[in-house]
């Protein structure tokens, strides 16, 4: 009996110990496209004002962070590129601008992508 349960609990370690280094990896392809709207700060929101300092962006759009923004790369070791905001029409591209005084953001072009 204590065999039994000394094979299960040392299984049941093997499995923690196996899967452990996963758990926490982030296994998005920055070549994909993702949702990256938590990443943002609208325009006319007052957080704005500190959005570099806690590493968002701001987005210039008329859907601030209501509709979905899917960027490529992943804002850490590759930066966010290729970023799109969802409306009415499909997807549009975002243009990176540097907003003076606040930082880096991206603009609402209303520019469709002839790919979506």
């Amino acid at each position: 009996m204590i065999k039994k349960s000394l094979t299960v609990a040392a299984l049941a370690a093997g499995v923690v110990l196996t899967l452990a280094p996963h758990a926490g990896a982030d296994n998005t392809d920055p070549a994909k496209f993702s949702d990256v709207t938590a990443n943002f700060v609208p325009y006319n929101d007052l957080n704005v004002l500190s959005a570099k300092d806690s590493g968002k962006l701001i987005i210039v759009s008329p859907y601030g962070t209501s509709r979905t923004i899917a960027c490529r790369g992943n804002g850490q070791d590759i930066a966010w590129y290729d970023c799109k905001q969802q409306d009415d029409l499909g997807w549009i591209n975002l243009a990176q601008q540097d907003i003076p005084g606040l930082g880096p953001g991206w603009v609402y072009t209303m520019q469709s992508d002839p790919n979506a």
